[in-house]
C-alpha cells in the first residue's frame, strides 16, 4: 500500500480577507459610510463556511 502525503486543511485567510475589503468597498459605495463590524461579521462568517467546505472535502478525499 503507497500512501500520498497529503497536505492539511488551511485556514482561509485571504478569502476572509477579500470578503471583508469586498463588503466595506460595497458600504462605501452605496452608503457613503463604512460599518466595519457588520463586514468583520459577515468575512468571518464566510471564511467558517469556507474553511468546512475544505475540511469536508478533505474527508472525502481521505476516505476513497
Amino acid at each position: 500500500m503507497i500512501a500520498l502525503a497529503v497536505p492539511p486543511v488551511s485556514v482561509p485567510i485571504a478569502e476572509g480577507v477579500g470578503i471583508f475589503v469586498g463588503i466595506v468597498a460595497w458600504d462605501v459605495l452605496s452608503a457613503g459610510e463604512m460599518e466595519l463590524l457588520k463586514a468583520l461579521l459577515i468575512s468571518a462568517g464566510g471564511t467558517a463556511v469556507w474553511y468546512c467546505a475544505r475540511c469536508w472535502q478533505y474527508s472525502r478525499r481521505k476516505r476513497r
